[in-house]
Order: structure tokens, then sequence, then C-alpha cells
């Protein structure tokens, strides 16, 4: 069940931006960044890590975008099932996925600090890979 856990956390906190087309002014994706660079790119307050309000931000900011029809929720093809999700986690509001990015967090905060560092992100990303 942990490890159940552990990938949907990674699904969003990590791998909040899919691989999908984007437009220039659209929040990054984080999937392919290295865990210091995602770091980087969300510590707005310079603290080293990512906080969960800037983590909620950056993910209200990716929902926005990832909405192409702005219809004010993700169905399946603006936002694909991640590992971990059922069928019933489409569509998805604003609110709703705020909610679930939070569990997420938590669940990737192993130290329970408000913070994620790069290496409880990539621990988070290699438990989501299978230990790879």
């Amino acid at each position: 069940m942990k490890a159940v856990v552990v990938t949907a956390a990674v699904a969003a906190v990590v791998a909040l931006g899919w691989s999908m087309s984007s437009r220039a002014d659209d929040p990054p994706a984080l999937s392919s960044m290295p865990a210091s660079e995602v770091v980087s790119t969300l510590d707005r307050n310079g603290n080293g890590c990512v906080d969960v309000e800037e983590g909620r931000n950056y993910a209200s900011r990716r929902f926005h975008a990832l909405d192409r029809n702005h219809d004010g929720s993700l169905d399946a093809e603006e936002a694909p099932l991640q590992p971990g999700e059922g069928a019933d986690a489409r569509p998805v509001t604003n609110q709703g996925w705020q909610d679930a990015y939070h569990a997420r967090f938590d669940a990737v905060d192993a130290d329970r600090s408000g913070c994620l560092s790069p290496q409880e992100i990539e621990a988070g990303r290699n438990a989501r890979n299978g230990g790879k």
C-alpha cells in the first residue's frame, strides 16, 4: 500500500508535468528535470526545498495550463492517468487536483518538514520507477 501511495505521490509532485504540447508561458514540465533543478525552479523563498505552498502554486498553474478547453476540470485527454490513479481520478476539478497534490506531497515528505528536498524528490522518483 505504501508503494502505491508513494507512486501516486511522485506522479503529481515530481512528475506534475506530462509530456504534452505546451505554450511558452506554461509552467515547465518537471518530470525530466534533475531533482535539484525542480527545487531551484519552484523554490520561490530560497530555502533550498519546495514547501507545500510553492508546490501548491505550481500545481495550480499547471492545472490551468493543462485545462485546454477551459471548462474548470481536467479530463483524461488533458491529463492522462498516472501510475496509481484509477479511472475515477478524471475528470478532476482544481480543488480535487489540489487535494490530491497535498496528499501526495505528504507521502513524499519523508522527514515531515513541510518542504521537499532534492533527496526526497529523487527518492520519490526512484520509488515510482520501482527502485531504479
